[in-house]
């Protein structure tokens, strides 16, 4: 309720920054309570505001968000592809702004395989996967300190 409240006044004032968030919460509530198709098009709505406004932490969150509810729907290569998005957004790997979307690529490669992970980087970036993302992937996350 609060929300969605948030979200008129924002509207009201035309503050997209404020309706993307406002948009990206609902997502995230409406994805807590398993209606992952309104969680989608929460996200969806945010992620265009985002893009609107070259917003690349804004866009970090939502890809990163969009690749769990592909993930809640056993959607794996989907799930994959936004995740790469996310991370991809930024030179430095990890990058602050990608919060926990590092983890999360690595646990999908884990279950995907790197090649999967090489395919998907490749066909989203037009690019090799960078040493860094690869070193990250594929360090065994019960040795990290």
């Amino acid at each position: 309720d609060w929300h969605r409240r948030s979200l008129t006044i924002n509207e009201d004032l035309n503050n997209r920054p404020g309706m993307a968030s406002s948009y990206h919460l609902l997502g995230r509530v409406a994805q807590d309570r398993g209606r992952l198709e309104e969680a989608e098009d929460w996200h969806r709505r945010s992620l265009t505001i985002n893009e609107d406004l070259n917003n690349r932490p804004g866009m970090a969150i939502t890809y990163g968000q969009l690749g769990l509810l592909a993930e809640a729907r056993h959607q794996a290569r989907e799930a994959l592809a936004w995740v790469v998005q996310c991370v991809a957004l930024f030179d430095q790997f990890p990058h602050p702004a990608t919060g926990p979307a590092p983890a999360h690529l690595q646990r999908m490669t884990h279950t995907l395989g790197i090649a999967a992970l090489e395919e998907t980087w490749q066909n989203i970036t037009g690019n090799d996967l960078p040493p860094a993302v690869r070193h990250h992937v594929l360090t065994d996350p019960s040795t990290a300190v």
